[in-house]
């Protein structure tokens, strides 16, 4: 099929002239592109091509980038400008004798964004200046909140994958984390993506990706981003059928391409996805830092702290990430007996894992990438509902959640292993509604000044299930205490320098409540929470919180 296409090319080239960029307006940080023509024919154009492109901007400011291979003749060179005003591009390929791609110029004239998409308006994220958590290139924190449609990439339609988006932002999900490759060995789906295209054709030095494959995939991101929600693309040295993945080139290859491809669209990468380190991973990783400038990148670990506290330490990982998972008690991607999930292993990981990172030199943000999943109750085992994980881990040092959903994740697809819900049952379940309240609780609040303190709680009790959180801002104006199956808690109030006024949330029903009077400063404060409530979070915020918080909700 490529080479076809490419032999159609060869028709037309001679009559095609040099392309040359036409001045456009565009607004700041929304998606430029500018397609170039190859005056000469490749045949492994995937492989034998590395096309640069420096852009240049009206402050002088220069960011080196890359252009990739599209099919046939076509190479593409893409960005998003974070500034007003004229920039230049000039490109340089490793075929200097190519006039169609090598020293080909530009201009384009950016102006401000004006519309309400939360990403066009605030830009690519960074890391806070104290390197606790993610902002917007504005300085506005960024709340992650995720999902994990994990095989959207080759078993959704776009328009399911529409739907999908839809109803995600519409819950205040922020974050959709999709595993490269599709899952498509863990969901049946061997070689192609619901159109019956595969990312890759041809093998050893003729791989080259499939570029009508890899084109679905981007409207996708492009259709996530237009929703606002950022895209978190993993395993990205695992990116589906036909592929090297034992190929350190070929890994480092795809991860620059990929790059190129993206560079003008909201994502962040990760290397691997429920996977250990490695020197294949270790590729991925310095190839994506290498080529792609503005984006940041993570690793999603398999669920063991050591493999988070590994990729912790990587000089490409710009924020910490860790998945405190189900309770796994085995390891079955090793050859292992298999043992029960342990409800109560999940509550301990989701409030130590997090805690345990955000303790490390040097501080990176730390995001919970997956928490324990919702999914049919299982004979005998009552599961930890995600929402659960979401508040502890928050409260532990953790700067994002994201949520996992059986009937989502793999998309409807049957499990053998693991029961499963109905894919369209799945988007509007409890805790997809619960997910939202999480969304908008801390949405309310200036989370980002939270620091964990669990010590202040007192007389805890010895059930991980049960173990109560607590986190306070620096200058003691603002708390929040997680209470996940407790009638009351006891807190130290001598880490307050003030009176605390004292409400209640219930995060099944997204209500607030009043707590009677008002805690003064003494010892201890004791706080019952509301009779009936499963679950509650105790919010306790000085006088001119309180205002603020009660403005902001309205």
């Amino acid at each position: 099929m490529v080479f076809r296409i490419l032999a159609v090319a060869t028709v037309f080239l001679s009559a095609v002239a040099p392309a040359e960029s036409v001045p456009a307006a565009i607004a700041t940080w929304t998606p430029w592109e500018q397609t170039l023509t190859s005056h000469t024919l490749y045949a492994t154009p995937y492989q034998q091509v590395t096309l640069a492109v420096n852009y240049t901007a009206p402050d002088g400011r220069t960011f080196k980038c890359y252009g990739f291979w599209d099919g046939g003749a076509t190479f593409k060179i893409r960005f998003m400008f974070p500034a007003a005003g004229t920039w230049k591009w000039q490109t340089t390929c490793s075929d200097t004798n190519n006039g169609g791609l090598h020293h080909k110029t530009g201009t384009v004239n950016v102006i401000n964004y004006a519309g309400d998409n939360p990403l066009y308006r605030k830009g690519y994220l960074k890391v806070s200046a104290n390197r606790r958590y993610l902002v917007h290139a504005n300085g506005d924190p960024f709340l992650w909140i995720g999902d994990t449609p994990w095989s959207a990439f080759v078993a959704a339609t776009q328009a399911e994958w529409e739907g999908y988006l839809k109803n995600r932002a519409a819950n205040k999900f922020t974050v959709v984390q999709v595993h490269c490759g599709g899952c498509s060995d863990w969901i049946g789906r061997k070689k192609a993506d619901s159109d019956g295209n595969t990312p890759f054709v041809g093998n050893g030095p003729s791989l080259q990706w499939n570029p009508v494959y890899w084109q679905q995939v981007e409207r996708k991101v492009q259709a996530a981003n237009e929703h606002g929600l950022l895209v978190y693309i993993c395993a990205v040295r695992q990116p589906g059928p036909g592929f090297l993945v034992d190929d350190a080139r070929q890994v480092e290859r795809f991860a620059q391409c990929l790059a190129a491809r993206f560079m003008g669209r909201f994502v962040a990468y990760s290397p691997i996805a429920d996977d250990l380190g490695s020197p294949l991973a270790d590729a991925a990783g310095r190839a994506l830092r290498e080529t792609s400038p503005m984006h940041l990148i993570s690793a999603h670990p398999r669920f063991f702290l050591d493999a988070a506290i590994t990729f912790h330490g990587k000089h490409y990982v710009d924020f910490a990430g860790v998945q405190t998972g189900e309770g796994w008690t085995y390891d079955p991607y090793k050859k292992e007996k298999p043992t029960p999930f342990s409800t109560p292993l999940a509550a301990r990981n989701a409030i130590e894992f997090p805690l345990a990172l955000y303790h490390r030199t040097p501080p990176k943000p730390v995001i919970n990438q997956e928490g324990p999943y919702d999914h049919p109750i299982e004979s005998g085992r009552v599961p930890l509902p995600p929402r659960k994980a979401g508040y502890w881990s928050f409260l532990s040092g953790a700067a994002g959640h994201t949520y996992g959903c059986f009937g989502v994740w793999n998309w409807g697809v049957p499990i053998k292993w693991f029961p499963c819900y109905d894919h369209k049952a799945a988007l509007d379940l409890p805790s997809v509604a619960q997910m939202k309240h999480l969304s908008e609780f801390f949405g309310a609040l200036p989370w980002w000044t939270l620091e964990p303190c669990h010590e202040l709680v007192q007389t805890q009790p010895d059930d991980w299930v049960r173990k109560m959180a607590l986190a306070k801002s620096d200058a003691g104006d603002l708390a929040v205490a997680y209470l996940p199956d407790n009638t009351q808690i006891t807190i130290d109030m001598r880490a307050f320098p003030m009176a605390m006024a004292a409400q209640w949330f219930n995060p099944i029903t997204g209500e607030y409540h009043a707590a009677a009077g008002t805690a003064e400063r003494m010892r201890l404060g004791i706080f019952s929470r509301p009779d009936g409530w499963e679950d509650a979070l105790l919010v306790l915020t000085g006088s001119s919180r309180t205002r603020q918080s009660q403005e902001k909700r309205r």
